[in-house]
């Protein structure tokens, strides 16, 4: 599994610089650059500081490295094999709030 790539994607994501994410992890910018390209392991605290900084959850970014691992050409076209959590991490930060609201309503709407 790709922890680096997850890490690497989910920054881009954000449109955020190496330096952005280690002020925001608490860390330095040569850590980051080395956990970004394999150089560095990943800590169980070091994850949950990166998952925190990201605004997501450690588990998304173990599900987006294995995604990121089937999809060899690293390409996120295929919509319909790809998690809802992971299509949830691309969408820009204001339509992410629009989206748990309609899940939660169809979520409500499925148990009535």
């Amino acid at each position: 599994m790709n922890i680096s790539r997850a890490i690497r994607f989910l920054r881009k994501q954000k449109g955020w610089t190496q330096q952005q994410l280690a002020d925001f992890a608490n860390t330095s910018k040569s850590n980051i650059s080395n956990l970004e390209n394999g150089n560095q392991g990943y800590s169980e605290a070091i994850l949950k500081y990166l998952a925190d900084a990201l605004g997501c959850r450690v588990s998304s970014i173990f599900l987006l490295a294995e995604y990121l691992e089937r999809q060899q050409n690293n390409t996120l076209k295929d919509l319909e094999e790809m998690p809802v959590e992971l299509i949830f991490l691309q969408l820009p930060e204001p339509l992410q709030q629009s989206f748990k609201l309609l899940m939660i309503q169809t979520l409500e709407q499925i148990s009535k």
